[in-house]
């Protein structure tokens, strides 16, 4: 069961995806500008403001917090507690009035993670997990699916080009190929689906801190499994920091626990 506090902390960070999803709203499949950072990502006014309107609320409801963020980096990052967030994970689907986008939060509280939440705001849904309180569906229990084979499973993942630039091609082949099913339904949506109960295997060959931090709870709390493709599980070091570097290096498999050494081995097929 979750202790008391880490119940609070949890109900602040619901309440700032709720807050997200209002705000990332009034943006969505309108003609918002987009730019382009440094690494050809884009970013747009309901990124930047998302972030802005989370990291004034938990000044408030958590003065003496860290954040690490997407769009405005780190602040306090010798904190006992660390916020993480990505305010749009999928801007490319966002950009392009698709539906499969979300707010991801984390809370750490040095290297043990608290709370997380993922929440898909054009379709008013959200999966969350407390440390030792399970995970949930929109407020019920939630688990990952028993499937026991890839033949049949359902695998998902972003892009197949990011997959073969980063040198997983051939691995990924086999992957998807060893599936019943494979959908592209990529960036948080993919590991909503996993942690909801409605897909097993979802991959991602090169991503950030922000768009992984929920993982490592939501699918323990889920009854599944989290790691890198090369099998790592662990975040952030010993002293609470982030691994670094922060924006870059990281890849992740989650899946239903079942199908995850399998899709490991295959995934790292050389």
């Amino acid at each position: 069961m979750a202790t008391p506090e880490f119940q609070d902390l949890l109900n602040i960070a619901l309440k700032t995806a709720e807050l997200a999803q209002e705000n990332i709203l009034k943006f969505f499949q309108t003609d918002v500008g987009v730019e382009w950072k440094a690494d050809n990502t884009p970013v747009t006014i309901a990124d930047k403001g998302t972030e802005e309107l989370a990291r004034k609320f938990w000044a408030k409801e958590t003065p003496g917090f860290g954040v690490i963020g997407e769009e405005f980096g780190i602040e306090s990052p010798d904190a006992e507690y660390q916020w993480v967030i990505d305010p749009i994970d999928g801007t490319k689907s966002f950009v392009h009035g698709v539906p499969l986008f979300g707010t991801l939060i984390a809370l750490y509280r040095r290297n043990v993670p608290v709370c997380s939440v993922i929440r898909i705001p054009a379709m008013n849904t959200a999966v969350w997990a407390v440390n030792g309180g399970g995970a949930f569906l929109d407020g019920r229990p939630v688990h990952c699916k028993k499937t026991a084979s890839l033949n049949d499973a359902t695998v998902l993942s972003g892009t197949v080009n990011t997959m073969e630039t980063a040198g997983y091609g051939e691995g990924f082949s086999k992957l998807r190929r060893s599936a019943k099913l494979y959908r592209g339904w990529g960036d948080c949506f993919g590991y909503y689906m996993v942690a909801a109960g409605r897909a097993d295997v979802m991959v991602d060959p090169v991503v950030s801190l922000w768009d992984i931090a929920p993982y490592p709870l939501m699918f323990a709390e889920a009854g599944g499994k989290f790691s890198t493709i090369d099998g790592k599980t662990e975040l952030f070091d010993e002293i609470g920091k982030p691994v670094a570097p922060i924006y870059e290096g990281y890849s992740s498999v989650a899946t239903n626990g079942l199908l995850h050494d399998e899709a490991l081995s295959l995934m790292n097929t050389k």
